[in-house]
């Protein structure tokens, strides 16, 4: 019978073709922090959702993430890191569906403004 995992590390070089968008040009530098383990990249669910994630003190930040059923694996990630030992957790995108869609599990805390010059 298959082990069901839920939340695997895996290495950058496997993850990185499921984080393309979400990525959104900041590839060499999350391999980079990858590399040095300053980030990390997990597979989700078997599979069903890829993140690569940091610490920063006691919070942990999701700098990327994609894949289906995110509602559902919002918990799994929330899980996961109270038993990581984390007291938060922070997130930032540009999808606002993904806000709508774990709107129940988080908060919205702010809004960020930027304009090229």
């Amino acid at each position: 019978m298959a082990q069901n995992i839920t939340v695997e590390k895996i290495a950058f070089n496997l993850a990185k073709h499921y984080l393309i968008e979400s990525m959104a040009g900041d590839r060499a530098i999350f391999k980079k922090q990858c590399e040095n383990g300053e980030s990390q990249c997990w597979r989700l669910k078997n599979g069903q959702a890829y993140m690569l994630t940091r610490a920063e003190g006691n919070e942990l930040v999701i700098c990327c993430i994609e894949g289906q059923k995110l509602a559902e694996i919002s918990q799994t990630i929330i899980e996961a890191a109270k038993n990581s030992g984390f007291a938060s957790i922070r997130f930032h995108t540009k999808r606002p569906a993904l806000a709508r869609l774990i709107n129940k599990d988080f908060e919205l805390v702010e809004y960020i403004f930027k304009r090229e010059l």
